[in-house]
């Protein structure tokens, strides 16, 4: 009987392990919205990769240093042929990924809304959305920041 529930155990542990890892794993869902239309006609897409980010530290800020030494990816991915289907795309990847609405902004035409979501262990995840009628364009960071280094990104300047 001890054998049998040592086994039963063992399986539901290592059914707890695989179930983690495929979480940890798993791509978000931001992830998908670029991987689905960068190359695409009609697209243009950005992405400042770690390497990038390094040199962009050079002459930069101490504070901006930080925030960039700590940011994995920026991404940015623009239509002017798709604007409503870009948008549209993007809000719904917002609501299923339970992304924050931190503030939206509407000038006229244009509308600009930004989210904030922290992921699993210490990573957080920034979306703008920006659109009018003839364009979109979507900003994603993801790194180690909360909302404050965000907000704070547009008082730093290169020393």
């Amino acid at each position: 009987m001890k054998t049998h529930r040592l086994i039963q155990f063992l399986c539901t542990a290592a059914l707890l392990a695989a179930s983690a890892l495929s979480v940890s794993a798993r791509e978000r869902g931001i992830d998908s919205l670029f991987s689905a239309h960068s190359g695409e006609k009609g697209y243009t897409s950005v992405t400042y990769g770690s390497r990038m980010l390094k040199m962009m530290q050079d002459g930069a800020s101490a504070q901006l240093r930080r925030l960039l030494e700590n940011i994995d990816v920026i991404r940015i991915i623009s239509t002017e042929e798709f604007p409503a289907e870009l948008e549209k795309q993007a809000q719904e990847t917002a609501a299923d990924d339970c992304y924050e609405l931190v503030s939206e902004v509407g000038s006229g035409e244009v509308s600009t809304a930004f989210f904030f979501k922290e992921e699993c262990g210490d990573k957080s995840s920034f979306m703008m959305i920006t659109s009018d009628s003839r364009s979109t364009a979507v900003l994603d960071i993801y790194g180690v920041f909360d909302i404050k280094d965000i907000s704070s990104l547009s008082a730093l300047t290169a020393e």
